[in-house]
């Protein structure tokens, strides 16, 4: 990491494009992994939120049925 700041995804996949020590290689596809990780987690959860899920169903069932 650089900074202590994560770096974005795309970032880091350009930089394990061009990076040819293997040892630092190593190093961004693992922080690569975990930042993936991170955003996939954020928008997963963030979408599929019990109190979104209920929201919504109750709603849907207002408009179907009255």
């Amino acid at each position: 990491m650089v900074d202590g700041m994560q770096r974005d995804w795309r970032e880091l996949c350009l930089a394990v494009t061009t990076e040819s020590d293997p040892a630092k290689l190593s190093l961004l596809v693992q922080e690569l992994i975990e930042a993936l990780d991170k955003a996939e987690q954020s928008w997963r959860y963030s979408i599929c939120s019990l109190d979104a899920i209920t929201t919504n169903r109750e709603t849907a069932e207002d408009v179907l049925y009255g």
